[in-house]
């Protein structure tokens, strides 16, 4: 039985560690990727202090990284009657909101190539190739409306988190 529970572990930590390299090659902080793992298995609540132990990870790593997950909506601070510390779970659909926020990042780089292309005298070569990135968010931006449709539409969620304290 030993042995059964340290390979499951031991798939538990690897699929951790995995998630924090592939957000790493994504661009994210690896501890991000890292408490995505631990999320996707665990869902939460999670306290603050849990995750710094679990993670062997600095306080100021985890407050930087879960307000980040915040931001991105992958995770929510929540609060547990009687206990003074944070927690935080995995949102009902953090995909969904994920694609959201990526959708909100390219409107808003096209507003800053519209400015430049507005005010800005850029050589003709300059001004295709704003326009060529303005386009690919334009086209990012449909592609990633249609999955989010589809995310909603099908009701795609990750179950409730659990109600451990």
């Amino acid at each position: 039985m030993t042995e059964e529970i340290s390979a499951s572990q031991h798939a538990r930590e690897q699929f951790i560690e995995r998630n924090g390299l592939q957000a790493e090659a994504s661009g994210m902080p690896r501890i991000a990727g890292r408490l995505i793992g631990i999320f996707l298995l665990d869902g939460g609540p999670i306290s603050f202090a849990e995750l710094a132990e679990r993670l062997q990870a600095s306080r100021a790593s985890i407050s930087t990284n879960t307000r980040l997950l915040e931001r991105v909506g992958i995770i929510e601070r929540v609060s547990i009657r009687g206990k003074r510390q944070d927690f935080f779970q995995l949102q009902n659909n953090p995909f969904a909101l994920a694609v959201e926020h990526s959708i909100r990042e390219s409107v808003r780089f096209n507003g800053y190539v519209d400015e430049l292309l507005e005010h800005g005298d850029l050589p003709p070569e300059a001004t295709a190739r704003v326009q060529a990135a303005k386009d690919f968010h334009i086209e990012t931006v449909k592609a990633l409306e249609e999955l989010k449709t589809k995310l909603v539409e099908t009701g795609w969620s990750v179950p409730a988190a659990s109600t451990k304290p």
